[in-house]
C-alpha cells in the first residue's frame, strides 16, 4: 500500500503557486525525475506538460516508467513568481481524496540558464485516502533553443539547445539520428527542422522540433537606361516584403531607399540587407539607348490660298514614347502630323522618353492663288442663242480646267451658243480648288410689233384681218405669215379664223416671229326654229339647228314643261348643222303638244360659248 500510494504521488505531481506580478515562461514539455527522501522508494522517471497564461498554470504530469501499474494522468495547477514556482495535484475533477492515492504539492526553482525547474514535493494528506507524509526532490528539465533560429545564407550555423543527454534527429520519428550533444553546426543552405529529444533515468523524451530559418534577400533590380550619354538613369529594387530593408550600390553607404537615380552608364553592383541583416547582391548594366532619328519629313502643300498644309515626321528609335514639336520645342504632341500650315520653312523636333531630341527643317511653298484676269463676251444677234464668253486664269495647278454655272468642267476658256443673261464662270485646277465670277451676255434687239390689231372673221367667211399701225413698228422692216412672202405692207386681210405666224425681219436680217389670233364672229349666225310637228311626214319633224361652219360643240342642251320641270338633258356632245337637237320624245314615248322651253349652251370653233334661252311649240 505504501508504495502503491507513492507511485501515485509520482504520478498526480501538480503545480500552485500565488499571484505574482510578473513570471518567467515555463510552458512546454519537462522530463525530469523524482527522488523520494526516503531511501526504501523508488527513484521513477516522469514528464509535464504545462500551459501558462500570464501567471497561471495548468497541464499534467505522469511516470514515463512503462512498468508502473498506474496508467493515469494527475492534473496540475500552479502559479509562477518570478522565478518560483508553487503547484498542487488533483484529479481531472480537482479532486485530492482519491483511494490508495497520495497527491502532491511543492516548490520548485525555475533556472533559464539550463532550462530547469528543481525543488521538492510532499504528499497531501487528509488523515483518510493519503497519511503517507513522505516527500523528496524533483528535478525537471525542457529543451529549448538558446542560440538564433535564424541564419544569413552562406554564413555559418551553431546551434545551441538546453537538456540532459540530447540528441538531433531529422524527422519526429527518430529513425535518423544526427548528432548528440547540446551543441549542433549543421551545413544547411535552406530552411530546415530539427527534431530533438534528452534523456533522463534512461527515458528518451518525445521529440521537439526546432525550425531553423536560412534566410537570403530575395529581390529583383530593374535598370532605366540613359539616353544621349547624360547621367539620368535609375536602378529600381522591388521585393514582395521590404520592411527594414536596406540598399546600397557599388560599396556605397546602406539607404533605406530602394531607388538610385541619376546614374551615368555603367556596370553597378546592388546590396540589399534584410531586417535580419541577411544581405544579397545584383549586378546591374545601364546603357545608353539610342536618340530618336527622323528618316522622313512627308508633307502636303498649302492649297486654294488657305493655310491647308500638312506635315508628317517619319521618326523610329530612341526610348518610347516620342513626342513631336514644330515651334522649336517650346510645345511637344503625341502626334507625329501638324496640318493648318501655310507655306513657309519648318523645324521639326523629335523627343524621346529620355529628353534626346533630333531636328529637321522642312519648307512648304507657298501657295499661288488663281484669279480670273479678263472674262469677254460676245452678246446675243437677233435674239437668239448665240452668245460667247472667253475667259483667262492665271495661277493654280495645271491642268485648269472651266465651266458655267457649275456645269460639266471643260478644258477650252470659250464658251458658245448662250442665250442673254447672268452667267457664273468657274475655274477649277488641279487641286480642286476653284474661282469664280459673276459674267453677263447682253441681249440683242430684233425687229418688234406692238398694238396689233385684228378683226374677226364671220362664220364661213374669210373676211378676218391683221392690222399693225406704221408707228408701231421701225422702218425698213417686211412682214409674213405663215411663211408667205415677206411684204413691206403691215395689214393682211382676206383671213379666215385661226392662229397665224407673223415673222418681222429687219435690215439687218433679223428675223422675229409671234401668233397672231383672228376670231370667229358666229353670235348671230345660228338658226332655231320656233315650232316643229314630230308627225313622221318627214317635213319639220325635230327640233333642228342650222349654222354656217361645219359643227359646234353642245355644252348642255336642256328642255322644261310649263312648270319648269326637266323633260330632256344632254350635254357635251358634237353637232353639225342640220342635225337635230330634240325629236319631241321623252324614253321613247312623245310628249303632248304645247309650248316647251329650252336652253342650249354652246361653243364655237373659235372657242367663244354662248347661251340660248328660247321657247318651242310642239304641234301635231
Amino acid at each position: 500500500m505504501v508504495i502503491r500510494i507513492f507511485i501515485g504521488l509520482l504520478l498526480l505531481l501538480s503545480i500552485s503557486s500565488t499571484t505574482i506580478s510578473k513570471a518567467q515562461n515555463v510552458a512546454g514539455l519537462w522530463l525530469g525525475v523524482t527522488y523520494p527522501s526516503k531511501p526504501t522508494q523508488d527513484v521513477f522517471n516522469y514528464t509535464m506538460t504545462l500551459t501558462q497564461t500570464g501567471n497561471a498554470l495548468a497541464g499534467t504530469a505522469q511516470t514515463a516508467n512503462p512498468d508502473v501499474p498506474f496508467g493515469g494522468l494527475a492534473y496540475i495547477s500552479g502559479q509562477v513568481n518570478s522565478s518560483t514556482v508553487t503547484f498542487n495535484e488533483s484529479d481531472k475533477n480537482g479532486n485530492t481524496t482519491v483511494k490508495d492515492i497520495c497527491f502532491w504539492r511543492g516548490t520548485m526553482t525555475y533556472n533559464p540558464v539550463d532550462e530547469s525547474l528543481i525543488g521538492t514535493y510532499e504528499s497531501i494528506t487528509n488523515g483518510t485516502t493519503c497519511t503517507d507524509a513522505s516527500g523528496g526532490k524533483v528535478e525537471l528539465y525542457r529543451i529549448v533553443l538558446k542560440s538564433g533560429a535564424t541564419y544569413c545564407a552562406g554564413k555559418p550555423i551553431n546551434l545551441v539547445v538546453t537538456g540532459k543527454n540530447v540528441r538531433w534527429y531529422s524527422s519526429a520519428a527518430k529513425t535518423s539520428r544526427l548528432a548528440i550533444g547540446n551543441t549542433y553546426s549543421p551545413k544547411i543552405t535552406q530552411t530546415t527542422t530539427f527534431y530533438i529529444t534528452q534523456t533522463l533515468y534512461k527515458n528518451e523524451s518525445p521529440a521537439v522540433p526546432i525550425t531553423i530559418e536560412v534566410t537570403s534577400p530575395t529581390f529583383k533590380a530593374t535598370s532605366t537606361n540613359t539616353g544621349c550619354d547624360k547621367a539620368n538613369g535609375s536602378i529600381e529594387i522591388a521585393a514582395s516584403d521590404t520592411t527594414g530593408w536596406q540598399y546600397k550600390l557599388n560599396g556605397g553607404a546602406f539607404q533605406k531607399s530602394p531607388l538610385f537615380t541619376s546614374l551615368s552608364p555603367g556596370s553597378y553592383t546592388v546590396v540589399a540587407k534584410d531586417a535580419a541583416g541577411c544581405q544579397a547582391e545584383q549586378p546591374v548594366t545601364i546603357t545608353t539607348d539610342a536618340a530618336p532619328t527622323i528618316s522622313s519629313l512627308q508633307s502636303t502643300p498649302p492649297m486654294c490660298a488657305t493655310a491647308n498644309g500638312e506635315v508628317t515626321v517619319i521618326a523610329a528609335g530612341g526610348k518610347a514614347p516620342l513626342t513631336y514639336s514644330i515651334d522649336y520645342g517650346v510645345s511637344f504632341q503625341s502626334s507625329p502630323i501638324f496640318g493648318r500650315l501655310p507655306g513657309g520653312a519648318y523645324t521639326l523636333r523629335v523627343r524621346d522618353a529620355n529628353g534626346c531630341e533630333v531636328n529637321k527643317v522642312i519648307s512648304l511653298p507657298s501657295f499661288k492663288p488663281m484669279e480670273i484676269i479678263s472674262a469677254t463676251t460676245v452678246p446675243t444677234t437677233c435674239g437668239q442663242s448665240n452668245g460667247q464668253i472667253t475667259m483667262t486664269v492665271a495661277g493654280g495647278q495645271n491642268p485648269v480646267r472651266y465651266s458655267l454655272d457649275n456645269r460639266q468642267f471643260q478644258a477650252n476658256t470659250l464658251f458658245t451658243g448662250l442665250q442673254a443673261g447672268v452667267y457664273t464662270l468657274l475655274a477649277k485646277d488641279s487641286t480642286g480648288c476653284t474661282i469664280s465670277q459673276s459674267v453677263s451676255i447682253a441681249a440683242s434687239s430684233g425687229p418688234q410689233a406692238a398694238n396689233i390689231q385684228t378683226i374677226a372673221s364671220s362664220c364661213g367667211e374669210e373676211n378676218g384681218a391683221i392690222v399693225i399701225p406704221t408707228s408701231a413698228v421701225a422702218t425698213n422692216v417686211d412682214f409674213s405669215i405663215d411663211g408667205q412672202s415677206f411684204q413691206r405692207s403691215s395689214n393682211f386681210s382676206g383671213l379666215k379664223a385661226g392662229t397665224y405666224t407673223l415673222t418681222l425681219k429687219d435690215d439687218k436680217n433679223c428675223v422675229t416671229t409671234q401668233s397672231v389670233s383672228i376670231p370667229l364672229d358666229c353670235a348671230d349666225r345660228i338658226h332655231l326654229p320656233t315650232a316643229f310637228s314630230p308627225n313622221q311626214d318627214m317635213r319639220n319633224d325635230a327640233l333642228t339647228v342650222h349654222f354656217a361652219f361645219p359643227s359646234i360643240k353642245v355644252v348642255t342642251f336642256i328642255v322644261y314643261d310649263r312648270w319648269g320641270a326637266v323633260l330632256y338633258n344632254r350635254a357635251n356632245f358634237a353637232i353639225s348643222s342640220g342635225e337635230p337637237l330634240w325629236d319631241g320624245q321623252i324614253n321613247g314615248q312623245s310628249v303632248p303638244a304645247g309650248m316647251y322651253a329650252y336652253r342650249l349652251d354652246c361653243q364655237f370653233p373659235d372657242g367663244t360659248q354662248l347661251t340660248y334661252r328660247q321657247s318651242v311649240a310642239l304641234l301635231y
